[in-house]
């Protein structure tokens, strides 16, 4: 056997499409939900605690300021019952959300920047009155979603649960809440079951 053959065989490749997970390298390397039927499916996004934005200028909700918060945004909860493998595998389906590239285009900011970078540039955000406009204006979408991930063997040690998802920002002006999830690959990521980062590499389909 040679080296990729052997490559190929020791890795557990895991297909994921709205609750589907389909093991197809002969090894069970985890388990989900049941199959849904075919074709792009709501997704569900489960957010984790929202924690304030960090150095971000404190807001008073009557001050009509926009105050920001960040969030890890759940689609996927992965079992993971062997190791030593690579967990590869694909997410499908509509998020209903307010589209973080709107909040992106208001720094001018490519929408393939992480969440981090579009934070630095609303700290530094004196009046963000052009921010505030656009929250007004936005409203829910479908946003499709179309990414492979990827886990590596490595990074699976001790991990016996993992959640496969985005970071989501929340923002709040005037009385109203409304949640981002910023659906790149630079805010794309995984926990472990004690809620501990996990590197994850994404693609889009």
């Amino acid at each position: 056997m040679n080296n990729r053959a052997w490559k190929a065989c020791t890795r557990a490749v895991v297909a994921i499409a709205v609750g589907v997970l389909a093991l197809t390298a002969g090894a069970t390397a985890a388990s989900a939900s049941p199959a849904s039927p075919p074709g792009l499916s709501a997704l569900k996004a489960v957010p984790s605690r929202f924690e304030p934005v960090a150095g971000a200028r404190p807001a008073s909700p009557l001050d009509g300021d926009v105050t920001a918060f960040h969030g890890f945004s759940s689609l996927q909860n992965i079992v993971v019952q062997s190791h030593g493998f690579d967990l590869e595998g694909e997410i499908h389906g509509r998020l209903r959300t307010f589209n973080f590239k709107s909040l992106w285009q208001v720094y001018n900011l490519p929408s393939s920047d992480s969440w981090k970078v579009w934070v630095v540039s609303f700290k530094h955000d004196s009046s963000r009155s052009v921010l505030k406009e656009v929250f007004h204006s936005e409203q829910l979408i479908d946003v499709n979603i179309d990414v492979k991930f990827r886990v590596a063997a490595a990074n699976l040690r001790g991990v016996s649960s993992l959640r496969i998802g985005f970071e989501t920002l929340r923002l709040q002006l005037d009385g109203q809440t409304k949640d981002f999830t910023v659906v790149n690959g630079a805010s794309g990521g995984a926990k472990d079951q004690n809620n501990n980062d996990v590197p994850v590499d994404f693609q889009q389909v």
